[in-house]
């Protein structure tokens, strides 16, 4: 490299100008016809706008895959939405179960007390049970009973009736004694 293609700027200043002697003794020197400097400053260049140009092509890539899952997501969504209204019907005779179930253990609390009187009215009812089936019983034996009385006055009605056979025979054999020939 020589010198010649060089612009040197001397700053008597502060930091910050010394900076920007640095920066552009690097841009004559990229510039100028030395030995490779132009061609390294070219092939960095390029390579830099490939490498910008790949990640941007990347990034847009990203971006459109990002935006199908959205775009997706957003469709699901929305039929999801659209099904919610009929779910929400659906589940309708759920809430009304609920409400059933709640009055079903009300009314099993309000009845709990009863369970003492049901027993106490299930003892009598078999006391009444016992007693019905021994006045049963009785009334068999009553009817049993009838049954003979009935057939023992039917043979009483028998003999009453050949004994007033008898008698009225006697009557009229002791008319025909009695009476003068």
């Amino acid at each position: 490299m020589s010198r010649a293609g060089r612009r040197w700027r001397y700053y008597a200043g502060n930091d910050s100008e010394r900076q920007g002697a640095v920066v552009e003794l690097a841009r004559t020197d990229a510039r100028s016809g030395g030995a490779g400097g132009a061609g390294l400053f070219n092939v960095v260049s390029v390579v830099i706008l490939v490498v910008g140009v790949v990640v941007i092509g990347i990034a847009a890539a990203l971006l459109a895959r990002t935006l199908a899952a959205a775009q997706s997501i957003d469709k699901k969504a929305q039929t999801i939405a659209a099904n919610a209204g009929k779910i929400n019907t659906a589940t309708d005779p759920v809430i009304e179960l609920n409400r059933t179930s709640q009055l079903a253990s009300s009314i099993l609390a309000s009845a709990k007390p009863l369970q003492g009187l049901l027993d106490t009215i299930d003892a009598t009812a078999r006391d009444i049970a016992g007693i019905a089936n021994s006045i049963n019983k009785t009334a068999g034996t009553i009817n049993s009973t009838a049954g003979t009385i009935n057939d023992t006055a039917g043979r009483i009605k028998d003999s009453a009736g050949g004994i007033n056979n008898e008698v009225g025979s006697i009557g009229r054999t002791t008319q025909r004694i009695g009476s003068p020939r």
